[in-house]
């Protein structure tokens, strides 16, 4: 897709890989916008239009701008389902969340076997996992699932970090924006808070907005300077330590079910009978394999396609050669 030739038939397609994008990385845990935008085609062009936005302005919002909207529709439509299925059947729903992150462990996993022997790998991924527990240890408990009705300077500011972190997701492969929320304890408020700008019905409806518009500003000016500023520093991270970022994602995927559960099930009060969670567990174990069925199906037609991220950072055409040389090796190997 060339950006200087864009007829209104692209834009209109950029709009709906952008939803596909808000659709699946908060309401599908487990599922990157990096790894779908793979997939979709548009992985390159989207990481190189967002580290060269300052460059050729002009060129490159023509593809941001349409991505963006699209991007923030996708998230509209899958926040106010989240929210409508934890409302009704928040058991339910809790457990098969917690059962499609389960299913992406395995192929994480194995496809880091081979670094288990690193002690860098294995520190980084003890290091990340005590942080994460330690943060919900200390945190304060949100019984109300949604965010403070009066937020302070040091709240926004946090949010404007959390945001910043939230841009790795786009660059990274692997790296997942709703178990990242789901890992620090914010995923139901989020959902919640993005729930609510569509709820014009709801009570209170303006204070609402204007106390989430502050949130969601935050947020989006910390997403914003991190895949403006970061994106190439995310790049040469991801590139150096590939392994060490692996096991990162990893410790977030491994800390976000017991957050889940506590901030949807033991904060609220949720009481659960033991005939109910056989029945819960089940519904975890059936969701994990299904979506870890359509993840390896998935894959495994689009191995060409998601080996390409690896080539984007081979910076010279050394580098470039050796790495299609390794990867000709890993398929060959696989077959």
């Amino acid at each position: 897709m060339s950006l200087k030739k864009m007829k209104p038939l692209d834009y209109v397609l950029i709009l709906i890989k952008g939803m596909l994008l808000g659709i699946t990385s908060v309401g599908i845990p487990g599922l990157s916008a990096s790894t779908l935008s793979i997939v979709l085609g548009i992985y390159f062009l989207m990481i190189n239009s967002i580290a060269d936005i300052f460059k050729d302005f002009k060129k490159n919002i023509k593809f941001v701008a349409p991505l963006l909207i699209g991007f923030l529709i996708g998230v509209g439509l899958a926040a106010y389902t989240i929210v409508i299925l934890f409302e009704h059947f928040p058991l339910i729903t809790t457990f098969a969340i917690i059962g499609f992150i389960i299913s992406s462990l395995p192929s994480m996993i194995m496809k880091l076997k081979v670094y288990f022997r690193q002690p860098s790998c294995i520190l980084t991924f003890i290091v990340i996992l005590a942080i994460l527990t330690a943060y919900n240890v200390i945190r304060p408990q949100n019984t109300g699932m949604v965010f403070p009705e009066k937020v302070t300077f040091v709240y926004l500011f946090g949010m404007a970090v959390i945001g910043m972190f939230a841009a790795a997701t786009f660059i990274i492969p692997g790296i997942d924006f709703a178990i990242i929320m789901l890992s620090i304890g914010i995923y139901y408020p989020f959902m919640n808070m993005i729930k609510s700008f569509i709820d014009f019905n709801s009570p209170n409806y303006l204070d609402t907005a204007a106390n989430n518009g502050m949130i969601l500003t935050a947020f989006l000016i910390g997403l914003l300077v991190g895949l403006a500023l970061f994106s190439k520093l995310i790049k040469f991270i991801s590139k150096k330590y590939t392994a060490q970022t692996q096991f990162a994602s990893l410790a977030f995927v491994v800390a976000a079910p017991a957050v889940l559960v506590r901030t949807c099930i033991i904060e609220p009060g949720v009481v659960v009978d033991p005939i109910q969670l056989t029945f819960l567990i089940i519904i975890a174990i059936t969701t994990s394999l299904l979506f870890f069925s359509i993840r390896t199906i998935t894959y495994n037609k689009n191995r060409a396609i998601i080996i390409q991220a690896d080539i984007l950072f081979a910076e010279t055409s050394q580098e470039f050669v050796t790495t299609i040389k390794l990867n000709q090796k890993k398929i060959k190997k696989d077959d």
